[in-house]
C-alpha cells in the first residue's frame, strides 16, 4: 500500500457504519445525514440491519452518500450473531442461513464493492476465526456505540493479531450509531482524487485513509530507520509492529507531551508498522499499517 500522506488527491472526512429508523436507530434517514453534515463530514453509508436505505427523495445536504447495509447472519464460535459491514450494494446480499464468519464473509464479499468485519470485540469473535477469513478488507479497530454501550470499542488487539499473521487489512473507525449522542463522533479520513462513490470506495479498498474518533494526523514518513509523526496535539504517540513485543511510544523520550511530531525508532526496518495517537482526552486515531519499502 502506498503511503497516503505522499499521494495525490484531498482529505475526505466520512462514516461508514450507522442506523436509522430503517432498522433500529432513534434517527431517519435524513435526519442521520443531517447530524453527519452539521458534524463537517464530506461522505457517509447509512447501513442499516439487512436493509439498503432508498436515497431517492433525500436531501444529501452536500455529503456524497454511498449505499450499505450491515449484514447479520451466521453463527459465530460463541453461537453469537456474526455481523459484516457490506458497501456498495443496491440489494441486501443473499447469505446461507447457517454459516461461519468465513462463509458469510465469502458470500457478502462477492455481492458488494467491499465489505469488513464488525466490532470484533463486541462479538467477542476470536483472531482463529478471523484468520480464515477471505474477501474482506479489515475491520472495525473502534465502534462508538460499542464504547458507549459496554466499552468493547477498541479492536486493535484482533487486528495486530491478523497483521502478525500475514493478512494485510486495514483498520476502520465508525460510529455504530443508533441513539442521538452516537451520531458524528468517529470517522475515516479518507484521501482520494474526488469524493464520490467510486473513488472513496476505491481509496477505501486501498487503504488510503487513516481512522480517528478525535486526534488528526498530518504526517508519517521514514527516514534512516525512524518514522517521523506529526498530528493534531497529543499526549502520547506510538509505532506499532504486528511482532512480539516491537514498537516503541514517546513515553520513552526525553520530553513532556503535547506532542505535535516525534521520531521514534522502527524496532524492525523488514516488518510493515502502525501508527497510533492518543490525545488528552484518551480519543485515539490509527493509521492503516505502511510497509518500510513503499515509504521510500
Amino acid at each position: 500500500m502506498p503511503n497516503p500522506f505522499r499521494i495525490d488527491g484531498n482529505w475526505y472526512k466520512g462514516n461508514l457504519h450507522t442506523h436509522t429508523t430503517v432498522s433500529d436507530g432513534r434517527l431517519t434517514p435524513q435526519e442521520a445525514i443531517a447530524a453527519y453534515a452539521q458534524g463537517g463530514y464530506d461522505f457517509l453509508a447509512l447501513t442499516d440491519h439487512n436493509a439498503v436505505v432508498d436515497y431517492d427523495g433525500l436531501d444529501p445536504q452536500g455529503l456524497t452518500l454511498i449505499s450499505g447495509s450491515e449484514i447479520n447472519g451466521g453463527t459465530g464460535s460463541l453461537g453469537q450473531q456474526i455481523h459484516v459491514l457490506a458497501l456498495g450494494l443496491a440489494t441486501v446480499p443473499e447469505v446461507p442461513d447457517e454459516s461461519s464468519y468465513a462463509e458469510l464473509v465469502a458470500a457478502i464479499a462477492a455481492q458488494c464493492e467491499l465489505c469488513f468485519v464488525a466490532h470484533p470485540y463486541w462479538s467477542l469473535v476470536t483472531p482463529t476465526e478471523l484468520l480464515a477469513v477471505q474477501g474482506h478488507v479489515g475491520i472495525e479497530v473502534y465502534n462508538t456505540t460499542c464504547q458507549f454501550s459496554i466499552a468493547r470499542g477498541h479492536s486493535n488487539f484482533v487486528w495486530d493479531i491478523l497483521l502478525a499473521h500475514g493478512q494485510q487489512l486495514w483498520g476502520f473507525a465508525v460510529d455504530d450509531a443508533h441513539r442521538p449522542e452516537e451520531y458524528a463522533q468517529a470517522l475515516v479520513m479518507v484521501k482520494s482524487t474526488e469524493n464520490s462513490p467510486a473513488a472513496i470506495l476505491a481509496a477505501l479498498a486501498r487503504g488510503h485513509f487513516y481512522a480517528s474518533h478525535g486526534p488528526e494526523i498530518y504526517d508519517i514518513t521514514i527516514e534512516r530507520e525512524e518514522v517521523i509523526v506529526h498530528c493534531s496535539p497529543a499526549r502520547q504517540i506510538a509505532v506499532i509492529q504486528p511482532a512480539p513485543g516491537l514498537g516503541r511510544t514517546t513515553d520513552r523520550l526525553q520530553q513532556a507531551p503535547p506532542f505535535e511530531q516525534a521520531r521514534l525508532p522502527l524496532p524492525s526496518p523488514e516488518l510493515p508498522f502502525r501508527v497510533e495517537i492518543i490525545d488528552s482526552e484518551g480519543r485515539k486515531a490509527w493509521s492503516n499499517p505502511i510497509f518500510p519499502e513503499e515509504m521510500q
